[in-house]
């Protein structure tokens, strides 16, 4: 009898969403394509077909779902995920303990030779409590895959409660130092503040980390410096210090492995994928977000994935075979096209294009103003540089588009959250911007883009619209006519403005007041060459806006026009 097996393991978007830095997103990203690579590897070894994730040699975007033809035990599966987790807290921990400068007997963090078997510190906890495995199995695709959701429904009361001071990101963890876990004296109370020695001593750990890792390749080795030295270098330097952790950051375990992964050395020891695989690579150093530098970020995916897994699992019932070959070569396409996309970094040629990870149909970017030495020589990215850049995004998934239609008879579309950010909105909110106006996006009606435009203050203003639309912005003519680059926003903007303020275009109802839409209908075709007439006619405002009623088209257009003004004027932020 053919078996099938579906595996995946959690808390993913948890353990990602948990990233206040890039760095530490992008080391995440890999902790997760590592764990999920050896699970397939581990399948090949035993002479299993894996079928999903395709490129299984490939651990860089290795999505943490996989599909296996044939009986991969749970308990294997357990082993090979957590023995790898395992080996990567060591090797972080290790490097810690033997490049810090304190003595070995000064670190409570983890379970000394006595206590094994019997307690466990700080680091072994989350080396057992850090995932929950799910695993399903069947006699076809279809049935493994219902009987893992089937699994998932099941809840593991394994996580990690940790008592006491604790992170505004996560609520449970606790700073990760070398006198974490110390045994309390007795009659020491555990609530009581941390004393001067204790806080200078939690202080030089994390200026030692900070400076060893700002140039390891250097200073690992070398005679470590006292605290007072490392201050007075911090004064002396400011500007060269904090390349991987700011001297006044604290972290947890978790966060402390993130940040480490990405230093090439433990990389290597890990075998794992490696921030810089050649020496000249960027580092996310170079994004340049000093005062006044604008940047970019895009974060999309595919829309309804899984649906479309389930529906080439169960379109052949009768000829198992031609099912796997079809899964296999969706996510063969998938994972090619997410490898294909992480090249494009010369796609946006008015400044820097990166993309942060590419998982197959996921995917993360930034378009931003290189550093540069004399900051007053570095150019800024225009607003509308980045707009004509995310009109033509959907050019590089056409070509996946068509193959999927062509050899697997199924549509697929992509659903982005475009951030226009300014320097000041912290790097973590950012990223919580980015998942908010991807969100927005599919819950709107997919193959869509929501555009939001964050200001330093923190407010924001957005937009969402069909990719097929998104050139509507190019078609405003103002007053004189004039379009395009030439275009002056001011002439739509300060009348719709006015017409707001004179309440005769509502955007909220008020008693014996509904919302009507005509005037805003009448200006917007005024500056768009009738398109509202066009849109009406060719009944798209559904499509469009999502909704027929007033209220739902005169918020459409002013979301347009508030970010129009803000990415197409001539003039930058």
């Amino acid at each position: 009898m053919t078996e099938y097996t579906a595996i995946t393991f959690a808390p993913v978007q948890g353990f990602i969403e948990k990233s206040r830095k890039l760095r530490d997103l992008y080391g995440a990203s890999i902790v997760l394509s590592y764990l999920s690579s050896k699970l397939v590897e581990s399948a090949l070894s035993q002479g299993l077909e894996v079928i999903s994730p395709g490129l299984p040699n490939l651990q860089k975007g290795m999505p943490n779902r996989i599909l296996i033809k044939g009986k991969f035990e749970r308990n294997d599966v357990e082993k090979v995920l957590l023995d790898e987790w395992k080996k990567v807290l060591v090797i972080c921990r290790e490097w810690i303990e033997e490049n810090l400068g304190f003595p070995k007997d000064n670190y409570s963090w983890s379970q000394t030779e006595e206590q094994k078997g019997k307690q466990k510190g700080e680091w072994e906890r989350w080396e057992s409590y850090t995932w929950e495995i799910f695993w399903g199995h069947g006699n076809s695709v279809d049935r493994a895959m219902e009987d893992l959701e089937t699994r998932k429904l099941k809840r593991g009361w394994t996580g990690i409660n940790w008592m006491g001071e604790s992170s505004s990101l996560t609520g449970t963890d606790a700073i990760a130092w070398h006198q974490l876990g110390r045994t309390l004296e007795k009659g020491e109370d555990p609530g009581r503040s941390l004393t001067p020695e204790e806080k200078d001593a939690l202080e030089l750990f994390y200026r030692r980390l900070s400076w060893l890792l700002d140039n390891p390749d250097y200073r690992v080795g070398k005679p470590h410096l006292s605290l007072q030295q490392l201050r007075d270098y911090e004064e002396s330097k400011p500007e060269e210090i904090g390349k991987y952790i700011a001297p006044n950051e604290r972290l947890s375990i978790p966060e402390l492995v993130k940040r480490l992964v990405t230093y090439d050395a433990i990389a290597d020891e890990i075998d794992m994928v490696k921030l810089k695989p050649t020496k000249n690579d960027p580092e996310f150093k170079d994004i340049n977000r000093n005062a006044g530098y604008w940047t970019a970020w895009f974060m999309g995916d595919g829309d309804k994935v899984g649906d479309k897994l389930q529906i080439l699992a169960t379109r052949n019932p009768d000829n198992l075979e031609e099912g796997d070959r079809n899964l296999k070569t969706f996510t063969d396409l998938m994972r090619n096209w997410g490898k294909e996309f992480e090249k494009q970094s010369d796609s946006f040629t008015a400044g820097e294009m990166r993309v942060i990870y590419a998982g197959g149909d996921d995917f993360l970017g930034v378009l931003y103003s290189k550093e540069s030495k004399n900051q007053e020589n570095a150019l800024k990215i225009k607003p509308s540089d980045a707009f004509e850049w995310l009109r033509k995004l959907p050019i590089y998934w056409e070509q996946l588009q068509k193959d999927i239609d062509d050899r697997l008879k199924l549509q697929f579309t992509f659903s982005v959250g475009f951030v226009w950010a300014g320097h000041q909105v912290p790097q973590r909110d950012i990223l919580q911007h980015c998942r908010e106006a991807e969100k927005r996006a599919k819950s709107l009606g997919r193959d869509r883009v929501t555009i939001r435009v964050v200001f330093n203050s923190g407010q924001y203003v957005q937009w969402t619209c069909p990719w097929d639309y998104l050139d509507i912005l190019t078609k405003y003519r103002d007053r004189n006519q004039k379009t395009g680059a030439e275009a002056n926003w001011n002439h739509i903007y300060s009348d719709w403005a006015q017409l707001k303020a004179r309440h005769a275009i509502r955007l909220q109802t008020t008693e014996n007041n509904p919302i009507v839409k005509d005037i805003a209908l009448s200006l917007f075709d005024l500056y768009f060459d009738n398109a509202a007439d066009r849109f009406r006619k060719q009944r798209k405002w559904v499509y469009l806006t999502g909704k027929i009623d007033d209220e739902t088209i005169v918020k459409w257009l002013d979301d347009l026009i508030e970010i129009g003004w803000q990415l197409c004027r001539s003039s930058s932020i």
